[in-house]
């Protein structure tokens, strides 16, 4: 099925030249990688039709799929043709059954065990196990058996970047940022600006498979300022990374002229006093930490909203940290959020708030800034991650961006 605008060169020549076993279109995100699949996926499935074997398109999650796949075939389309999914996670793609399965969901793993796949789409590839997709590999077991896959590249040694060098019957497409003609110059040149100095300016602009070394946070210290804004803030937060033995954190955020300001800090490290302290004890201190804080800011929402009951101040917090948790929801003054724990994902999203100035820190946190500068990444061969050492400033920050959700794209 011939896709009625020819889209770019480097789409063009994918059209053209994906008749191997394997195709994978690797690089920058937003490059286009993905359009022309909108018209390739119908092509493949509809030239197995009556062939044995299963058509299946795969993803991080069912979800990711039905959002980076399915809604948009389904606009070029109509759902007439690009059905929803059905109860046994298989859509209708132009009279045929295709199965939309999730990475992340064991019963969809399962459910590729026991499969014979003639055709396999996947998204987001390096999100998937290795496991996963060496079980795929054994399911593509016709001679005509196909893949198509995208994906945003990693670290060089990721487990499909070996993949990709074995020698295998692939062909590979290499994307930039700027391989995407139809992209407006400012959105660029903002993401440009979000990624600078940081590894993912390497993977999500150049496309490359760059090694996450150094530090994690290099442009820390531009965040850090002299002083806060004097205008009443329109919104408060506390961030907390949860210690027993390893240090408690917590940051109050405010809201200033649509930027969020760390105003304040609690840290408290059992393990340097030699005194550990209970739950209760934390609690009481973070209420006398941010007495006045609280105190306002709870009277001024619950006064500009009359009848709306007791305001509560929004804590973000480790969800791990059940006990504390259960305290705070009894305090009667905090609405609590367990954080979302997505930690490299978070950690880009930090490094582009920190970029774009959506957050800034009161040069006053001093641990903030000691625990910035040390927080590297891991060297050595296997997962990608930072170095859990002095970390819980550097949690609680990312905790913030990434439930705040401060990077969303609209």
């Amino acid at each position: 099925m011939q896709p009625s605008n020819p889209g770019s060169k480097k789409q063009i020549e994918y059209w053209r030249n994906c008749t191997h076993r394997w195709n994978v279109k690797t690089g920058a995100t937003r490059s286009g990688k993905t359009y022309m699949d909108y018209f390739l996926i119908p092509k493949r499935i509809l030239s197995g039709k009556g062939k044995e074997g299963h058509n299946v398109i795969l993803g991080n999650t069912r979800e990711t799929v039905r959002r980076n796949v399915l809604i948009p075939m389904q606009n070029i389309y109509g759902e007439k043709r690009i059905s929803n999914i059905h109860s046994d996670n298989s859509c209708d793609m132009f009279g045929e059954k295709v199965f939309v399965l999730g990475a992340d969901n064991i019963g969809h793993v399962d459910k590729i065990r026991g499969m014979s796949i003639k055709y396999c789409y996947g998204d987001e590839v390096t999100t998937w196990s290795e496991e996963l997709f060496d079980m795929l590999k054994s399911r593509l077991d016709k001679a005509y058996s196909v893949f198509d896959g995208t994906c945003n590249p990693d670290s060089p040694i990721h487990w499909f970047k070996r993949f990709l060098d074995s020698g295998a019957d692939i062909y590979q497409q290499h994307y930039t940022i700027f391989d995407n003609p139809y992209l407006p110059r400012d959105f660029v040149e903002n993401l440009c600006q979000e990624y600078a100095g940081t590894v993912y300016y390497d993977r999500y602009i150049n496309g490359l498979w760059a090694l996450a070394e150094g530090l994690i946070y290099p442009m820390y210290q531009s965040v850090l300022v002299d002083k806060i804004p004097a205008e009443a803030p329109s919104g408060a937060c506390l961030s907390m990374d949860y210690g027993t033995m390893n240090a408690f954190a917590c940051l109050l955020w405010e809201k200033i002229g649509g930027i969020w300001y760390a105003v304040k800090g609690y840290y408290y490290s059992g393990r340097e006093t030699g005194i550990q302290k209970t739950d209760t004890e934390y609690l009481y201190d973070i209420q006398e930490r941010f007495r006045e804080e609280i105190e306002t800011y709870t009277l001024r929402r619950a006064s500009e909203y009359p009848g709306a009951g007791t305001a509560k101040m929004e804590v973000i917090i480790d969800p791990s940290a059940a006990s504390f948790i259960a305290l705070l929801k009894k305090s009667g003054w905090a609405k609590v959020r367990s954080a979302d724990n997505d930690v490299l994902n978070g950690i880009r999203e930090t490094a582009s708030a920190m970029n774009t100035g959506k957050i800034k820190v009161w040069k006053g946190i001093r641990e903030w800034a000691e625990e910035m500068g040390g927080y590297t990444w891991e060297s050595g061969e296997g997962e990608e991650k930072p170095v859990k050492i002095n970390d819980h400033y550097c949690d609680a920050t990312r905790y913030f961006v990434k439930t705040k959700r401060l990077m969303k794209r609209g």
